[in-house]
């Protein structure tokens, strides 16, 4: 038997951010990641590793998923500063700020 490969772990806080938001407008919407990436024009697999901070999707498929979700992409963005913010207040540094 194969063994199981250990999974990627996201550590740049904005990529966990961008994933978080996505998956909270993508639930609140009641959509599935199925549902959500064929309404974009992407694989599911897409969607997932956006979701779970291992993918960090260009502008252009940030506007899609927006779209998809009837969500303006400032709204996204919005949500993605307040999380980060929440996260930094909990004690959670970004990966950014430790390189300054």
């Amino acid at each position: 038997m194969q063994r199981r490969q250990r999974q990627i772990q996201p550590t740049d806080l904005k990529a966990r951010a961008i994933g978080a938001v996505v998956r909270e407008l993508r639930e609140r919407a009641g959509h599935s990641q199925e549902r959500l990436s064929g309404e974009c024009g992407f694989d599911r697999t897409y969607i997932s590793r956006v979701e779970r901070g291992i993918l960090n999707p260009t502008v252009s498929r940030l506007w899609k998923i927006a779209d998809a979700l009837e969500t303006p992409l400032s709204q996204l963005a919005k949500r993605m500063e307040i999380w980060i913010a929440a996260q930094e207040r909990a004690g959670v540094r970004c990966q950014d700020a430790k390189r300054s």
